[in-house]
Formats: C-alpha cells, structure tokens, sequence
C-alpha cells in the first residue's frame, strides 16, 4: 500500500472523494481533517485533469495517451496509461477501482456530480441566476457568492494545458464572469452600491472593454449620488472603447448615461429599468 492510501483511513475510502479543480487540482475525503491531498506527478493530475472533464464517459487508451503524453509518447504506451491510472487510484484512495472504472471502452471516472467543485459551482450559477431572474436578489447573493467560493485560484492550475482542459478552462472562466457579474447586480438590487464601487472599480481596470461592469459602476456611484463621477465614468468609457475598439458605447451605457444626466429615478433599485434588465447584456 501506497504512504498516501495508509494515512486516508478505510472509513473515509467508503465514499466516493471530492475533486477539486477550480484551482489547483486537488483529491478531498470524508470524514478525514486533512485540508485536502494535493495529486503528485504531472502524468497523474493532467490524467485526473481529463477525466474530470468527461467524467461519467469512457476514455481510451488512445485518447488518454494523445492528452497526457502528446507529443512525447511513452516507448510502452498501454503500461504507461495503466501505471498511471494505478498511481490516480491511489491518490483517490480507490484500491478496489470503484470511482475510476475500466471498461472494455477505457477508463471511465464515475464520482457523483456534486463531489466535483466545477458541477457545484454550475449548479449554484444556475440557481442564482434564476433567483435573480425572479425576482429575489437576497437569495440569488448568496447562491452566487457560494458559487464563487469554490474558486480558489485559475481552474486546472496544476496540469497541463491540454486541448481539453484549455477548452475547459475557458468554459469555467466565462462561468465565473458570469456569475461575477450577476452577483453584482443582485448586490446592487440590495442596496449595496456604495460597498460595490471599489470592486467594481477593479474589474473596470482589469478588463476594460466588458462594458457591463462600466455600467454597473455607473450606476452604484449615482445611487452613491456621486452622479458627477458616474458621468465622468461615461467619459472614461467612452474614450477607452474609441481608442481600443473604435466603437462608442453600446446602447444600454447610452441609456444609463442620459438617465443619469436626467436624475432618472428609474435607475434606482427595484425600478423596471434598473438592473438586471440592463447590464446583463452587452458588449464584453
């Protein structure tokens, strides 16, 4: 037995673990205080890597090579994958091959969906979004912060940028864009635009043609009644999409501008006009 499968104690191996790979990819157990098990070799974790991807699939053996090896294939391709898969049972405290399967058509990781970090985090997008959508900012807050406190750093941190993990990552990045996003806006349905604006001010100036957080920051600084600074961040705006881009600001800043400039009272929370109808959509 491994060092690593003698300190994972029998009763935690009798549930399926919990892979994280919102951040470095890591293995969890029930039951055991460890903070987690980081997943050693660069062969095992890009494996893990793959098939948290397409977990609940089978992968080939072809498959698992042209991902984990790429160009460097090894000289005994099928010893390799089964060395490695032996190595990632290990490190998931599966002696008896219960959550990575073989199947005559691969290798197939069969762990339930919420013990992966990515699929809980979807889940909570989702229902955070729909909470919003119905009306109900408080619950869509907190179902949207819970989703982004799975994050603990770039998705996949650990292994290697493999086609399909690149691919992944970039679904997961525009995930938590996403939910970045709405939880601002439920935030400032709730009144809490002035806490917002420094935030907001950083993800202006880290990504500074999504024109969604601009208006976003409009708007918290004239709810703020800081309406001088809202306009002023019009203009910032407006001169960064024409020196970038060369574009004006799409129609949804326009309107939250001359609202502003007219002391629009729609622009306040809970208003039909207000957010999430505007800043939702839009140019990013």
């Amino acid at each position: 037995m491994s060092e690593l499968s003698q300190w994972i104690p029998r009763e935690c191996r009798q549930s399926p673990p919990e892979v994280r790979m919102l951040g470095p990819l890591e293995v969890r157990f029930a039951g055991n205080s460890k903070s987690g098990v980081s997943v050693g070799g660069i062969r095992v974790r890009t494996l893990l890597a793959v098939l948290t991807v397409r977990v609940g699939e089978a992968m080939s053996t072809e498959d698992i090579l042209h991902e984990v090896w790429a160009d460097s294939p090894p000289a005994t391709d099928r010893k390799a994958v089964a060395v490695a898969v032996l190595r990632l049972r290990r490190v998931l405290g599966d002696r008896d091959g219960q959550w990575l399967l073989t199947r005559p058509s691969g290798y197939v990781l069969d762990i339930p969906p919420d013990h992966l970090d990515a699929v809980r985090a979807e889940r909570l997008i989702r229902e955070g979004k729909a909470a919003l959508a119905a009306g109900n900012p408080r619950t869509a807050s907190l179902s949207l912060g819970r989703a982004l406190a799975q994050w603990r750093g770039a998705p996949y941190a650990n292994a290697n940028a493999t086609s399909t993990v690149v691919q992944r990552t970039r679904e997961l990045e525009s995930l938590k864009s996403e939910a970045v996003q709405a939880r601002i806006d439920a935030d400032l349905e709730l009144g809490h635009h002035q806490e917002l604006v420094g935030e907001l001010r950083s993800l202006t100036t880290a990504n500074p043609l999504h024109e969604p957080h601009w208006l976003q920051l409009m708007l918290a600084l004239y709810r703020s009644g800081r309406q001088a600074e809202a306009l002023a961040t019009y203009t910032k705006v407006r001169q960064v999409l024409a020196e970038k881009l060369g574009v004006d600001p799409g129609r949804q800043l326009q309107e939250v501008h001359v609202g502003i400039l007219q002391a629009d009272p729609g622009l306040l929370p809970g208003s039909v006009t207000a957010v999430p109808q505007l800043s939702l959509a839009g140019r990013s």
